[in-house]
């Protein structure tokens, strides 16, 4: 018996997993078929058909994310805002697994702009099987650490963002880190960090970084609408017998869950509200975060009328299966028909291969 449901456990986030992974070669050869036709045409007709081909790939991860595991997202906040609006955006988030990615997938499906998220992403990133090569193509940005930060080469791909006029969710984690209560030295770094610019150390986010969020506001201030932020608390991040925090669930944790809890706060601030200078900029930053730290005090503080919850009015935000359906289905005929057949065996893996080696080496050269 326990063996039958350790299996099931396992097929519950393993299936979901093969055909999101699976479903790479596929995916990059649809770009790269893109990519040819648009050769000869103005770049807008590239930057429609591809953010259109990436709108499908991300409802595939949310049918999983959402659909599939029944994901109950509450939001609080400026809720008008973001379910009547449609803008080119920064998005400022609080980070603290590897589903926060999938947190801007989640808020762009309403205002159906899941094709213009864009990230600043670990540099590391941009080795992972095709996905790392694809992602500078959709025009992400890869930075490395602190400090090491060529802010030279990111200026460059922010202005190309508002040059060539492409429509953008721009999404930033200012902490640069995952705030995991099980990883006692990056809170106590942290810690240390505010004690050196003076501030009162935060309890439940780290000290975030300005350089990238500073990028952008000055690339981009002409070219997008507003900053969106964000915090996010993880339903399943509560001990249930002490009522402490504890590590948010990975992507493996939550597809395991059924109806796993999202809680989502929302604000939207006006481009022109936000500063210009850098030192301003920290401060206004800074207290982002420190707004952030007490929603976050709120939802795990131990008082019956707080915990689990932000303060204020909630509604429920429902992602119809219809938005997500038809990805799945189109995703999962895709990989059954090429594993099917000798020819397509051999496609697809030539694909994964060969796609890898030549993004990696691509990448090498282009960094």
């Amino acid at each position: 018996m326990l063996s039958i449901l350790y299996h099931a456990h396992s097929l519950r986030w393993s299936l979901p997993t093969a055909v999101m992974i699976g479903s790479s070669p596929t995916f990059i050869t649809l770009w790269g078929a893109i990519k040819m036709l648009t050769l000869c045409l103005p770049g807008r007709f590239y930057t429609c058909t591809d953010d259109g081909l990436y709108s499908l790939y991300q409802r595939l991860i949310l049918f999983f994310f959402h659909t599939y595991t029944g994901a109950e997202v509450q939001l609080y906040g400026d809720t008008e805002t973001l379910l009547n609006e449609r803008k080119n955006v920064i998005f400022i988030c609080n980070h603290q697994c590897t589903v926060d990615w999938i947190i801007a997938n989640i808020l762009a499906s309403p205002q159906n702009c899941i094709g213009r998220i864009r990230y600043i992403l670990k540099d590391g990133l941009r080795f992972f099987p095709l996905y790392g090569f694809y992602f500078r193509q959709h025009s992400c940005i890869y930075v490395k650490k602190s400090g090491k930060f060529n802010q030279e080469k990111a200026a460059k791909q922010l202005a190309q963002l508002k040059n060539s006029d492409i429509p953008v969710w721009l999404v930033i984690f200012p902490e640069g880190t995952r705030m995991n209560p099980e990883l006692p030295d990056v809170i106590e770094r942290s810690r240390q960090t505010a004690i050196e610019q003076g501030i009162e150390p935060f309890k439940h986010v780290l000290v975030p970084k300005v350089k990238g969020l500073q990028l952008a506001v000055d690339k981009l201030q002409h070219h997008v609408d507003a900053i969106y932020d964000v915090t996010i608390a993880y339903g399943d991040s509560v001990q249930p017998e002490t009522g402490c925090r504890i590590a948010a669930p990975g992507m493996i944790e939550f597809l395991s869950l059924n109806n796993p809890a999202l809680h989502i706060h929302f604000n939207k601030v006006p481009i022109q509200d936000v500063p210009k200078e850098e030192a301003d900029l920290k401060q206004w930053l800074l207290n982002r975060f420190r707004q952030k730290d007490r929603l976050m005090s709120h939802f795990y503080s131990k008082q019956p009328d707080k915990k689990g919850t932000f303060p204020g009015h909630s509604v429920t935000l429902k992602i119809p299966a219809s938005t997500t359906v038809p990805s799945f289905l189109f995703y999962s005929a895709c990989l059954v028909f090429l594993l099917s057949r000798p020819e397509g065996r051999t496609f697809y893996w030539r694909t994964a291969v060969y796609g890898t080696v030549c993004g990696c080496l691509w990448m090498c050269i282009r960094s």
